[in-house]
């Protein structure tokens, strides 16, 4: 009778130890929950000021680009001007350098006209009327390509310099163009950050809505393992499995490490086991024998089951889809336990699978064969 006194008192001091590091282990995990609600909050903060100095940058450009494009029009109007001048000057050019090429024509005519007549003449030894016409149309005709090469460089001179004034002009326009460009796109840039942004809070409020949420059943569950027995002195009896490492769960890829993770807008979180992709309805095996002392659903673990493998060692099976034990099961090594899922907080079809010697997370890797 005495020693089953003395075995049921060994068996609270072990129940009160185990929930004594649970309850350390999850009040971190509220700790670390508070910090990240903490960060997530600063981050919607500056969110908040980015989006406000967006708003008046937004503003500015926006009239930047109005003065850009009343510029743009008064240089595509000036340029417009140019160039119909230009287009002018090459058309009367034009003009000047067919009459030209016209005369030519007719001085050379007048010029063989006068050469047959004057040899003609010079056979029959006479005056022909028509030879002092001819000399004296002959002499109009010089006249006339003379002036009308004088006009030619004259507007050759007027066709380079409109010509300049044009391309400086049209220059002008296009810079103004370019730059109007550059403010439309900087103004699109802007309002597609600030959609972003939203979005970015929107997500915020949401993972700090889950964070409290998670927080809220940590402080249920911390104040239930609170309300037991403690007794810290109590040691293990074994911290050895039954063989030298233990079964994978499933085999996959693994997503997530053990440890440390930064994530988006600027939280972090400890990551107390692996993340294993596989796809969904993957059958997840036990580690090794134990009893199921956790089966159903909890929070961002989704369906979770943990078992104790009665030697100072848990092991956690998280996201789920469907449990196939229940709490209380005794299971052996590789006994389908479970079929793996998405539920939770997993971002894709896995499995988190956690090691926890004493309570305390520790490396999976370390202890998978």
């Amino acid at each position: 009778m005495t020693h089953r006194f003395t075995a049921i008192i060994a068996l609270l001091f072990l129940i009160a130890a185990l929930g004594a590091d649970e309850l350390s282990d999850k009040q971190k995990q509220l700790d670390k929950i508070q910090r990240d609600l903490q960060k997530a909050q600063q981050k919607i903060e500056q969110n908040e000021r980015t989006k406000k100095n967006n708003e008046t940058e937004i503003t500015n450009t926006r009239r930047a680009k109005q003065k850009t494009d009343v510029e743009l029009r008064r240089t595509q109007e000036i340029a417009r001007e140019k160039l119909q001048s230009l287009n002018t000057v090459r058309t009367e050019l034009r003009t000047v350098e067919q009459q030209i090429r016209d005369l030519k024509v007719m001085q050379n005519t007048q010029l063989e006209k006068m050469v047959r007549l004057s040899r003609k003449n010079g056979t029959l030894r006479l005056n022909h009327k028509d030879q002092h016409c001819l000399a004296l149309l002959a002499s109009q005709t010089r006249s006339k390509l003379n002036n009308l090469g004088d006009v030619q460089y004259s507007l050759a001179i007027q066709q380079n310099q409109r010509g300049q004034e044009y391309s400086q002009a049209n220059s002008e326009f296009s810079l103004q163009a370019s730059t109007s460009k550059k403010l439309d796109s900087k103004v699109r840039n802007l309002q597609s950050q600030q959609s972003r942004l939203t979005k970015e809070q929107k997500n915020l409020q949401n993972q700090i809505a889950k964070l409290k949420k998670d927080a809220a059943q940590l402080e249920s569950l911390i104040a239930n393992l609170a309300s037991k027995p403690r007794d810290e002195g109590l040691e293990p009896l074994s911290y050895k499995f039954s063989a030298r490492t233990i079964a994978w769960p499933l085999k996959g890829r693994i997503i997530r490490s053990y440890g440390q993770e930064t994530r988006a807008y600027g939280t972090s979180v400890v990551c107390n086991g692996i993340d294993i992709a596989v796809p969904e309805w993957t059958s997840v095996v036990a580690a090794d024998a134990g009893e199921v002392v956790f089966a159903g659903s909890y929070g961002g673990q989704g369906k979770l089951l943990i078992i104790d493998h009665k030697n100072g060692f848990f092991t956690v099976y998280a996201y789920n889809n469907q449990l196939l034990v229940s709490k209380g099961s005794n299971v052996s090594k590789g006994q389908s336990i479970a079929k793996s899922g998405m539920t939770g907080s997993a971002s894709e079809p896995s499995l988190h699978f956690e090691v926890r010697k004493d309570g305390k997370a520790v490396n999976p890797l370390a202890y998978l064969e």
